[in-house]
């Protein structure tokens, strides 16, 4: 018998928060931000990557200016294959052997370099949209705001992205 008053009064405990965790649910304001796309329509993400384009221009005009002597060696090897003897033949390719390790110790390290910049870029950039999503729920009045993917759906309404691009695009 006592088991069972035990029982009915969890039962009525757990329906009463349930109850009271819906409406205070429903007296919540909620958005959802999609931070990828807003991302994307960020003018400062082009400032970033030009800067970053520039940072390590000569780097990489260098590298293709290698790409291109491979190249140019590789057809040369193939088109004067017929005329040139086999001690020449083999000096060409130990120099396009000796051009593409050359290539590789230096593309690997710059492609880490770059990408150790962008995510340094991206940070920064993810910290502006931050606040910007901060700032328009302050305004708008929101209580949570919700990354989009992390949501099975929602109504478009809810959608705030629009809001901290512009947001975050007076910034600077």
């Amino acid at each position: 018998m006592k088991t069972l008053i035990k029982s009915v009064a969890f039962t009525a405990a757990a329906a009463s928060m349930l109850f009271a965790g819906t409406s205070l649910a429903a007296d919540q304001k909620i958005a959802t931000v999609n931070v990828q796309q807003v991302i994307g329509q960020l003018p400062q993400m082009a400032d970033i990557q030009q800067k970053i384009t520039a940072e390590f221009k000569e780097q990489i005009d260098g590298l293709k200016k290698m790409e291109g002597d491979i190249k140019y060696k590789i057809e040369k090897r193939q088109r004067d294959e017929a005329i040139l003897s086999k001690k020449e033949i083999e000096a060409l390719e130990a120099e396009i052997t000796a051009l593409r390790q050359e290539y590789a110790g230096k593309a690997q390290p710059l492609q880490q370099a770059l990408k150790r910049r962008e995510q340094e870029e991206q940070q920064k950039i993810l910290l502006l949209v931050k606040d910007a999503v901060d700032s328009v729920a302050e305004k708008e009045g929101y209580d949570l705001v919700i990354q989009q993917s992390a949501v099975a759906f929602a109504k478009p309404d809810f959608d705030i992205s629009a809001k901290v691009v512009e947001q975050a695009s007076k910034t600077k």
